[in-house]
């Protein structure tokens, strides 16, 4: 996630560079046809042009709303699993049996977000799980599709074996149902992309606007119109950019729900919750980035 701040010029020009390259070159091109062909000049009228950026505008806005919305669910979610953890913690220490198995459950549980981000990351998780898991655990996990799942499904299964009643039994498993419902919402998003038409059509009608763009303004701007126009240019293809970001919160890139750092949270608070003197501080930023 990119932390808020200052804008850069460079980070700017960097987000949209290349294809702001080319309709720079694009505009020049234009300008200089209708300068050395004037007699062959073709009137290009304004009032399309007009209505056909309204409408780009328009749609490129109702798909970024879209995938905001996505990514704020996504962030929700986690949040949602935070929550869910430190609950956990809490009801392992006041409604188990005092015992070794409570910091073993506690353990395993943060092996389980931890899964849960390089799952959703599509990243080989055992160099991960190996210090936290046991070993013939992790070579059955290796055998299984979803780790994140069966190592929940583990941990269930050993709360019940601490011989808990069964009212307090209820407790816990409604916990361990708000966290599979938020891993479920986090599979849901990442495997269910915008539709192709939010990816094809966006692209398609902001680069044919962009090409028309110096056609309709060079009668207006003339020498002007490589600048008029790439300003404009500009703004739509950063708003292409930005959906483009936004509707993929899990691709381990700078756009992501900083799961990261999220996950390092959820450590931190519950081995503060066990009492250990653990040494591990929040996710730092890098360049701007919390990942």
């Amino acid at each position: 996630m990119i932390v808020p701040g200052r804008a850069h010029l460079g980070h700017i020009l960097k987000y949209v560079g290349r294809p702001l390259i080319l309709l720079f070159a694009w505009d020049v091109a234009v300008t200089a046809a209708y300068y050395f062909f004037a007699s062959y000049w073709v009137q290009f009228p304004a009032l399309p042009l007009t209505l056909l950026g309204s409408a780009v505008a328009v749609y490129l806005s109702f798909r970024n709303t879209t995938a905001y919305a996505r990514w704020w669910e996504a962030r929700t979610l986690w949040g949602s699993m935070v929550n869910s953890s430190r609950t956990f913690a809490r009801e392992v220490a006041t409604l188990l049996p005092t015992g070794t198995t409570n910091t073993l459950l506690v353990h395993r549980h943060i092996a389980y977000v931890q899964a849960l981000r390089m799952h959703l990351r599509r990243q080989t998780p055992w160099d991960e799980l190996a210090a936290r898991l046991p070993g013939d655990e992790l070579a059955r996990l290796r055998d299984v599709a979803n780790v994140p799942q069966a190592i929940l499904s583990r941990t269930a299964s050993m709360v019940r074996a601490t011989g808990v009643d069964d009212i307090r039994h209820v407790a816990i498993e409604n916990t361990f149902a708000e966290l599979t419902n938020a891993q479920g919402g986090l599979e849901r998003i990442k495997n269910t992309p915008l539709p192709q038409q939010y990816a094809t059509y966006p692209a398609l009608f902001t680069h044919a606007f962009c090409i028309l763009l110096p056609l309709g303004m060079v009668e207006a701007l003339g020498l002007y119109t490589p600048l008029g126009s790439t300003a404009v240019g500009f703004l739509f293809l950063a708003l292409l950019q930005i959906g483009n970001d936004m509707q993929n919160p899990f691709e381990n890139t700078e756009n992501d729900v900083p799961m990261t750092a999220i996950t390092r949270g959820i450590e931190v608070d519950l081995r503060d919750a066990l009492g250990e003197a653990h040494g591990l501080e929040p996710v730092a930023i890098e360049g701007g980035v919390l990942w």
